[in-house]
Parts: C-alpha cells; sequence; structure tokens
C-alpha cells in the first residue's frame, strides 16, 4: 500500500509532502513529494501511532479485570483513537489477583500486538504517597515478596513496574528487575534527589508520573521533579489531561526536558459519558469535571480522556505540536527500547494515524491494516463538539479565558495554513472569471453570510471594485446582517431566486461559506451554480462533509470545536474571514489592482485616504508632494493612472488609454511603455 500526505510528522519533527510505501505490515520506503499512491490524503498529515505506557483502562474496561471481549473493545477503541500501542497498567492488589491479571494480559497479547506488556504500577508503594492504592495492599520489594510475585505468566509480560526508591530492598530490587529486563519507573515515591539519581544509577529508566504522589520540587531540594526532568538516565512521564498537572507546569516541563513523556494515566471511565462511575482498584470512582476519576472523597484516581486528547490539551498549553507528538510517539518508544515504534522510518512497524490540522484522528491503520473492528464509537470533533475540558470554563480566572480563546484562533490558523493550496486554487479560478467579466458571488448563513457581505463591501473602496462585481447572497437579505432572521439558512428556494435574481449564469464564480458544511441555503447556492455552469467554490471548517462534495474548489479549514460548542462566529468565523481577505485580495492583485503592496485601484474618498493616496504615489514614483498632489487632481485622484502618467510622462487621458490596453495593470502598462520607448 502507498500513502501520500501533504505532510508526515516523522516521530521527531515535521516534513513533507511525502508518500509512504507499506509492505507486509512495515514501511519499506519513505519518498520526498506526493508520488501515485493508492491513498492520497488531502489534508491535515500523516504521523506514527501514539504511544500509551500508563493506560489503566478505558470505555469501561479494566486492564486488571479485561476478558478477551473486553481487550477486544479497548484495543479497538484506543486504535480508533490513534493510540496504537499500550503498556496496559494494573495497580496494587493482592499478589494472586496480581498473577492472575498478568496472566490475562499475556493472553491478551498473543492476540493483539498493540499491548506491549504490561505494566506493574505497584504494589512497592511509598504508604504516604500511596494516592488512591489501597494501603493495606502494599508490599515491600524484597526477594521473597519478588519471587512470589514474579511467576511464569508475570516473567512472560512484565515490561514496566513503578516502586519507591527509599523503600528498604528497593535498590536491590531495582538492579535484579533491571537484569531480567524488566524497566523500572519510580514513582509514588517521597524521595530525595540523591535517592532518586542513586536508583537511576542501580538502573531505573523512568518516572511515574511527574509531579503527582511524590516529592515536591523546591528551589534548593530539587525532589523527584527535579531529578527527573534533569537526569538523562531517565525518561519522566506526565498525566497530560491539564488537570492532574496545570497546564502552564506541563508547557515547563515540555519546553525543560528533551525526554518529557506523555501518557494518560487513563483509568476505565475515559471514554465514557460524564457523571458515569464504576469500581477501580478496589474502590468506586466516578467520572468528575474536567476528565478526571474522582472517589467518594474527593481524590483524584486518574485520567479520564485516551492519549489523543492528551495530545491536545498539551498544544492548548502551549506545547509546540512537534513536542506534543514526540512526546507521545518517539520518546516513549525510546524510553522503552521499541525500535520499531513510534516513528515512520523504513523497517517500522506500519502504525499510522492520517491527523486532521486539529489534530482529530481521521483513519488508523495498526501493522498497515485499516483499524475499525469493535471499535466503540468516537465523538464527532467538529465545529459543533463541546470540549470536555471546559466543564468548568465559566469558574475560571477571565486571563485563562482569554489565553484559551487565543490558542484555539491559533489553533484554526494553523488548519487555515494547511488549506492554502486549495485557498490559492479558488483564487486563480476566481480571477480568471472575473478577468473575463464574470461575477463573483458569495452564499452564506448567520455569520459565514455576515463576512462574505462584509468582504463584499470592504473590497469597494479597498480595490475600486465597481457596484455589482462581488455580489453577497446573505440568508434573510441584508437585512439579516444585523438582525437574525429565523428559519433563513434552511430556505433552500431562497437561494436559487437570489441567483436567478442576479442572472448567474456560466462565467460567474460562486463560493459557499458555512462552519458546518451542511447549511441547506448555502449547499443550495453551490448545487444551482453548478447546474448553472459557474464555478463553485466552499470555505468550511467541517471535513468530510456535503458542501465541500458539492463544490468544484473546496477549502476546508478543519478548525475544531469551539471554546463555546457551536459558537461559530468564533474561531471557525476568525478564520473564515481571513480566508475570504485572503481570496478577495489575490483575486485583485491578479486583476492588476495593486502594485506591489499599494493598492492602487482604492477610492480616496476622504481626507485620510487622500493623503494615503499622496504618500502611496510619491513611494511609487519619487515625486515630491506638490507634484504628487497636482497630479492625483488631474487623475480624478486615481493613483495608478497617476503614477502611470508621472512615471511614463503622459496626460491622465493618455495614461488611461495605456492602463486599459494593459487590462489595468501598471506593472504591464509600464513595461509596454519602456517597451514602445525602447523602439
Amino acid at each position: 500500500m502507498i500513502i501520500a500526505a501533504p505532510r508526515l510528522f516523522l516521530g521527531d519533527r515535521f516534513t513533507g509532502p511525502g508518500t509512504v510505501v507499506l509492505d507486509q505490515g512495515r514501511i519499506v520506503q519513505i519518498m520526498p513529494g506526493q508520488m501515485h499512491a493508492d491513498l492520497t490524503l488531502p489534508h491535515g498529515f500523516l504521523g506514527p501511532g501514539l504511544i500509551d505506557l500508563h493506560n489503566n483502562g478505558a470505555f469501561g474496561v479494566d486492564c486488571a479485570t479485561a476478558s478477551p471481549a473486553e481487550w477486544d473493545h479497548y484495543i479497538a477503541g484506543l486504535a480508533q483513537r490513534g493510540v496504537t500501542s499500550v503498556l496496559p497498567t494494573i495497580i496494587t492488589a493482592p499478589l494472586p489477583a496480581l498473577r492472575a491479571a498478568a496472566a490475562r494480559v499475556r493472553a491478551a497479547q498473543n492476540r493483539h500486538g498493540a499491548i506491549l506488556g504490561l505494566h506493574l504500577e505497584g504494589p512497592f508503594l511509598a504508604p504516604d504517597k500511596r494516592g488512591a492504592h489501597r494501603a493495606d495492599w502494599l508490599r515491600l520489594p524484597d526477594d521473597a515478596t519478588l519471587d512470589e510475585l514474579l511467576d511464569a505468566d508475570m516473567r512472560a509480560v512484565l515490561r514496566l513496574l513503578t516502586l519507591a526508591p527509599e523503600l528498604p530492598h528497593a535498590r536491590a530490587a531495582i538492579a535484579r528487575l533491571h537484569a531480567a529486563g524488566v524497566r523500572v519507573s519510580l514513582g509514588h515515591t517521597a524521595a530525595d534527589a540523591a535517592t532518586m539519581r542513586a536508583a537511576a544509577a542501580a538502573g531505573a529508566g523512568l518516572v511515574t508520573h511527574v509531579f503527582n504522589a511524590q516529592s515536591p520540587l523546591g528551589q534548593r531540594a530539587p525532589g523527584a521533579p527535579g531529578v527527573a526532568l534533569t537526569d538523562e538516565r531517565l525518561f519522566p512521564c506526565l498525566i497530560v489531561d491539564g488537570v492532574h498537572v496545570a497546564p502552564e507546569i506541563l508547557a515547563l516541563a515540555f519546553a525543560a526536558c528533551p525526554r518529557a513523556v506523555a501518557v494518560s494515566d487513563s483509568i476505565p471511565l475515559a471514554g465514557l459519558a460524564p457523571g458515569a462511575s464504576l469500581d477501580f482498584g478496589g474502590a468506586p470512582a466516578q467520572l468528575g469535571p474536567q476528565g478526571v476519576g474522582v472517589r467518594t472523597d474527593g481524590t483524584i484516581a486518574g485520567a479520564a480522556i485516551t492519549l489523543d486528547e492528551g495530545v491536545r490539551r498539551l498544544i492548548n498549553a502551549g506545547v509546540a505540536p512537534e513536542i506534543a507528538l514526540a512526546a507521545a510517539t518517539s520518546r516513549p518508544a525510546a524510553a522503552m527500547g521499541l525500535a520499531d515504534r513510534g516513528v515512520i522510518a523504513p523497517g517500522a512497524r506500519a502504525d499510522l494515524v492520517w491527523w486532521s490540522d486539529t489534530l482529530a484522528p481521521l483513519r488508523v491503520w495498526t501493522s498497515g491494516q485499516t483499524a475499525t473492528a469493535n471499535a466503540p464509537p468516537v465523538a464527532p470533533r467538529g465545529t459543533e463538539t463541546a470540549r470536555a475540558d471546559l466543564a468548568d470554563l465559566d469558574e475560571r480566572p477571565a486571563a485563562d479565558i482569554i489565553r484559551l480563546f487565543l490558542a484555539q484562533d491559533a489553533a484554526a490558523l494553523r488548519a487555515l495554513t494547511q488549506a492554502a493550496e486549495p485557498l490559492a486554487q479558488l483564487a486563480e479560478a476566481v480571477a480568471a472569471r472575473l478577468r473575463a467579466g464574470g461575477r463573483l458571488f458569495y452564499a452564506g448563513a448567520g455569520t459565514a453570510g455576515r463576512l462574505g457581505l462584509l468582504d463584499a463591501v470592504e473590497c469597494g473602496p479597498t480595490f475600486g471594485v465597481p457596484p455589482g462585481l462581488i455580489i453577497p447572497l446573505l440568508a434573510g437579505g441584508e437585512g439579516a446582517f444585523l438582525t437574525a432572521v429565523e428559519g433563513a439558512e434552511d430556505d433552500e428556494a431562497a437561494a436559487q431566486s437570489a441567483l436567478a435574481a442576479h442572472d448567474f449564469g456560466p462565467g460567474d464564480a460562486l463560493v459557499g461559506i458555512a462552519a458546518s458544511g451542511t447549511t441547506p441555503f448555502t449547499l443550495a447556492a453551490v448545487r444551482q451554480a453548478r447546474t448553472l455552469g459557474g464555478l463553485t467554490g466552499a470555505i468550511l471548517n467541517n471535513p468530510g462533509t456535503a458542501l465541500a462534495d458539492e463544490a468544484d474548489i473546496a477549502v476546508v479549514i478543519a478548525s475544531g470545536p469551539e471554546i463555546i460548542a457551536g459558537s461559530t462566529r468564533l474561531s471557525a468565523g476568525t478564520a473564515q474571514k481571513i480566508a475570504l481577505n485572503s481570496l478577495s485580495s489575490t483575486v485583485m492583485i491578479r486583476l492588476g489592482k495593486t502594485h506591489g503592496p499599494y493598492m492602487v485601484d482604492m477610492r480616496a474618498s476622504n481626507a485620510k485616504l487622500r493623503r494615503r493616496a499622496v504618500a502611496m504615489l510619491r513611494a511609487i514614483t519619487g515625486a515630491d508632494e506638490t507634484k504628487a498632489r497636482q497630479m492625483l487632481q488631474s487623475c480624478n485622484m486615481h493613483v495608478k493612472t497617476a503614477a502611470l502618467a508621472l512615471l511614463g510622462g503622459l496626460d491622465a487621458r493618455a495614461a488611461q488609454t495605456a492602463l486599459d490596453e494593459a487590462g489595468g495593470s501598471l506593472r504591464r502598462a509600464l513595461r509596454q511603455q519602456a517597451s514602445t520607448a525602447r523602439s
């Protein structure tokens, strides 16, 4: 199979466009450019599957007790969310229960290549840092306990064990486990820096949920977090839900440490509806606000998000996308010695995710096969989706709310940047229609329609566009610009009638604008315009919708969920406004209405614009202010005509004639004047 993508995330950086060749479940070749492929991704990027090293369960499935059918459900659900490798985590329990759970994990691993083995979190934890773990089940890591714990099934499947390094016998246990090929993570610990470093010297290689259930970071006592983030022998793992660790601290940690790993620490509540409750770790837990599990006494019992949501929250916290993605792909692979996962490279396992520009998984492959069977439903991440992490939005400080809005706008602009190519294609196609005598129509309802009307109106004074060249069709009529008209967006007949009233024809172009991609008024306008032979374009914010399919050229800005669910006047509207500005301005540039950075066709209709016209003319021609003002007066304050007259030594009438012959382009007219002078 061959997949071509506009961008590739290789595991540590973005590149592209590129083409990836798969064979027998492996990546065999990576080629620059989008070659002939079995599948060409139209937007977004292709990256390696996510790797979650700390996951206690999800979708109602507890890794400690899962049946074969539940394992199928769990692995499929994770895969659909972009997680293609997982280290199931079992928390402290009686030793016989841990051994029985290990046997079930081993059986599941034989059926699912996504299961990396077992992460045992406990029972060797510091009592005063046990968190949600039951105190009566904790043990010391002496040889006798290890002998009892490590039966054949446990030895076959155990890949990672979390322990507190200050416990008696801990250092010897670390060395024993390390020699047996089991990685040790330091966690649930009150250890000081010296004890943490000694544990690293004994063979420990990771730190479990840094900042949570461990000694604090102080200005003179670095504690567990300070060593975790600075000792190059350790991979610090951080829960990235933004609740266990504040977003600001996450941003600092991932900026400071190139080994920092993102984990979900999800519990079986992940993927369930808010308010869901179940038993976890021997006690009840309920899904609380912002996607966390809480005990009846309010103790946090683990996160309730999947790792893809964690990556999105990291980015919202200000972590660069390439760092957030590396923290969930190549870094956990390096921490566990997984040479063939977490990267797009020849020889790597073909665990791949097609991501949207807002980091929603659109399609997932595990070992080269599409991952869909047995998967629980995934909530859509379109403009209507409510973000679970914002359940307490109305209680947050104003500064935090402002930062959220700005971060979402930045994400929307990144999505628009990825739509630059189709937007450029649309601009070129529209310019060709207008150059041949056609007109540009905008069609939209609500915010989208108002933005189209605003862009059409603003093009007049900015570019000297004559009335009737850019025609906005707003559902409910122009009066709907100020007052919403109920039901207008559903009136398909009104869209068709509006086109007929303006005698829309084959030489014209129409751009439909709709965040949802499903607005009936806008869809009807695009369909009717196509029927009449015109060029059709679309600017929308939800991929895979009807409007994108109907338009000749679709500009899909996958801006994702709004801070206030469904309020597309926010980041979706911002992205649409910029897209329309870019579209119409590029069209005007193509029509010769600018000269370099100067809007030489503007209407100098007030004192400010007259001053601007003088300044432009002086900058273009080098004339002094007096001469510039005199020439502008003789050319009816038209900068383009005055510039050609001054530079070509022409009077106003001759300059206007020369511009007409050059199709309105000052640059082309100047070249023609120079050519005539040479001949």
